[in-house]
């Protein structure tokens, strides 16, 4: 997933690029910015992962949440995994109506075991020169508070977590704030 990132910036010569990772996606920016780092103007995690050396995103959440992936990729037939409907419901869109939440995981694909496991070669983007920002939903329970909960990411960068209004999903439930808090970070 980071290749494409980095050939696109680079076959269309882009320059002072934002590029933003929410959830996982946090590995995938990070690992593009060393690769790309002069064409970048800053990255922001959206509730996002920040990787550190040797762990992987089973590494970095809840017990809980290691037990379920397990299941679902034994379960899977395919090596991967898909949130259950509920889980998705309590903790990551909480903030929208059962309709809307149920339409939109109707959207949802599985994802390939691999991205839960998988290192990155992580080097945090404030050591080579590229300003970041952390952007905390301030209804995200995707993570629970606690050992586990998304400001320690923001803590593993240096900076403070901007809150923004909304759940883990809040790109679905809180747009035009979403979108503000992006052009302001």
């Amino acid at each position: 997933m980071i290749d494409p990132i980095v050939t696109v910036i680079e076959e269309n010569d882009l320059r002072d690029v934002t590029l933003i990772g929410h959830s996982w996606g946090g590995y995938v920016i990070t690992g593009a910015a060393p690769r790309i780092a002069e064409r970048l103007h800053r990255l922001v995690y959206w509730s996002a992962f920040v990787p550190a050396v040797g762990r992987s995103l089973m590494d970095e959440v809840p017990p809980h949440y290691r037990e379920l992936f397990e299941e679902l990729v034994a379960q899977s037939g395919d090596n991967s995994v898909m949130l259950p409907l509920e889980v998705w419901k309590a903790a990551f869109m909480q903030d929208a109506d059962e309709s809307v939440q149920t339409m939109i995981h109707s959207l949802l694909v599985s994802q390939p075991m691999q991205y839960f496991t998988t290192l990155v070669d992580s080097v945090m983007p404030t050591k080579i020169g590229i300003d970041v920002s952390y952007l905390l939903g301030a209804e995200d329970i995707g993570l629970p508070e606690g050992e586990y909960g998304w400001p320690r990411f923001a803590e593993r960068l240096g900076v403070e977590p901007v809150p923004v209004p909304g759940s883990h999903e809040s790109l679905f439930t809180r747009p035009d704030e979403l979108a503000d808090a992006f052009a302001r970070a």
